[in-house]
């Protein structure tokens, strides 16, 4: 039975991600990609003690990553300009951490194999991950996930020194798991299967290993960046908007969807009746000794995942990937309760009934979300094909703006215009322009990069085009100066205005309200 719910965990990750496995390079994956294709792992030593990606931002990041780093590397073996690798990659850590998540919730809290399997089957479908999986860059985050999982369920396996060595990796793969060492003294104190320890009867000295290492950590990140975990960040307003951000999480964690509305009356109506629920089957099961782990995954992980959060400056669906598990082992442990009610066999029968349909629940939401990150994939390699022909086929100094949807170009240019992703550096023959949501860099850096290349074309009077994709259809519109004279007037204008804001705001109506029309 272990084997089997094993490859249905394997399975359901592989089949709901393999249709992004060709999906082309969207977003930041351009600027890391492009990056790792030109380091050596040889360099692997040296990442631990500067930030991985350097500063193709146009500023130097506090993130120390040597272990995403090497994964990046090691996939452009296989071709640096083919994203299949980096596809492939995620899918493997995100199945391998559904399989976590499963022997997790069979060694930590208690549960057989069929709960166990539906904790990892859920894990594996939630809706949330998407961009953990779908997107190379996500990687950032199943990647220290994995060793966390690993590290966790190596402790509660009495494993202990593999355990610290993995805690080490989850550590130099993403700061947000210095949580670890209080997610191990929360279990001892609530969930241990052995039994929950009183504050007297803990080892302490176990936590020690852990505790040196993640204060080794933040001492290393002040040293190279002057501060502990991007505390400077903290302010009133940061504190709402992490109240703000922690409840759409909660909300998409859960429900799905896309994760814009708040948790409101609506969600705890339906929480409390499934935690009544939950409570009912509980009593009716005689199964008291699950009510310490539902509290531990349920709300001391899940609080645990979301903290970092606190500090992590913007909304991210991935940044609850870690938290995830919480919710997928809280579900398996009411599929426990309810399979241990008599008559047994009956209502083992209604638990994988309850299983299936509330993974089949999340596979039709994900199968929608995996769907549009397809398109963001498709219009993004349309764009760099696109560009490409027009710089082969416009005179020298050719002025193009480029109109590409910032959920398939944020941040992409000017990585995206040149190798691996274009056979020779595009900047080269014609100056690419866009509003600053598709720019790689700061908003500084963005207005001189516009400013030189709307100078560098008038200088020169070559030709000027525009190019705009649709969001929702990908639908391409083209407008150049030689098939409407308008437009060359418009650019003109461009280079006139006074301030970043009003340059941004110009290049975004031509696009929209001018291309888009045509």
């Amino acid at each position: 039975m272990k084997k089997i719910a094993a490859i249905v965990v394997v399975a359901a990750a592989v089949a709901m991600y393999a249709p992004t496995i060709h999906d082309y390079f969207i977003q930041d994956d351009f600027g890391v990609v492009s990056l790792f294709s030109q380091r050596s792992i040889a360099m692997f030593p040296r990442w631990f003690v500067a930030p991985w990606t350097e500063d193709i931002w146009g500023y130097v990041p506090d993130e120390i990553r040597p272990f995403p780093a090497a994964s990046y590397v090691i996939a452009s073996w296989f071709g640096a300009a083919a994203p299949e690798p980096n596809h492939v990659m995620n899918i493997a850590i995100h199945a391998l951490n559904g399989l976590l998540v499963m022997w997790i919730a069979e060694s930590a809290a208690g549960l057989g194999v069929l709960a166990a399997g539906a904790a990892g089957l859920v894990f594996v479908l939630l809706p949330i991950q998407a961009e953990s999986v779908a997107w190379i860059t996500g990687r950032v985050d199943s990647l220290p996930a994995c060793f966390y999982f690993a590290a966790f369920l190596l402790y509660v396996r009495d494993k202990y020194w593999w355990s610290v060595a993995l805690f080490f990796a989850a550590l130099f793969s993403k700061q947000n798991t210095i949580t670890f060492a209080p997610a191990i003294v929360a279990f001892d104190l609530i969930a241990d299967p052995k039994g929950p320890r009183r504050i007297g009867e803990v080892r302490w000295g176990r936590y020690v290993p852990y505790v040196v290492l993640t204060l080794a950590f933040l001492a290393l990140r002040y040293a190279l960046f002057h501060e502990v975990a991007r505390e400077n960040a903290l302010n009133a307003e940061r504190v709402r908007e992490f109240l703000s951000d922690s409840s759409k999480h909660l909300v998409r964690l859960v429900f799905g969807g896309p994760g814009v509305r708040e948790w409101g009356w609506r969600e705890t109506s339906w929480i409390a009746g499934a935690a009544l629920g939950v409570a009912g089957l509980l009593a009716r099961a005689r199964a008291a000794a699950l009510w310490r782990p539902l509290i531990y995954f349920a709300g001391v992980w899940i609080a645990l995942g979301i903290a970092p959060i606190l500090v992590s400056g913007y909304y991210s669906p991935r940044h609850m990937y870690l938290a995830s598990l919480g919710w997928a082992v809280s579900i398996g442990i009411a599929i426990e309760a309810l399979s241990r009610i008599e008559p047994a066999r009956a209502m083992r029968a209604v638990a994988v009934a309850a299983s299936l349909l509330l993974a089949m629940a999340y596979a039709v939401q994900l199968r929608g979300i995996v769907r549009d990150w397809n398109r963001r994939a498709a219009i993004s390699a349309s764009a760099v094909d696109r560009l490409q022909r027009e710089a082969a086929s416009t005179p020298q100094g050719t002025l193009v703006i480029a109109g590409v949807p910032g959920a398939s170009w944020n941040f992409a240019i000017p990585h995206s215009l040149r190798p691996p992703f274009t056979p020779t550096d595009l900047t080269t023959r014609v100056e690419v322009i866009s509003d600053s949501s598709d720019h790689c860099c700061d908003a500084i850096h963005w207005t001189a990069y516009t400013r030189e290349g709307l100078q560098k074309w008038q200088a020169a009077g070559a030709p000027a085009v525009a190019l705009r994709w649709d969001e929702r259809t990908g639908a391409m519109s083209r407008v150049s100066d030689q098939n409407d004279p308008q437009l060359r007037t418009f650019v003109s204008l461009l280079a006139r205005a006074n301030s970043r804001e009003q340059m941004d705001q110009e290049i975004r109506g031509l696009l929209n309200d001018y291309v888009a029309l045509r």
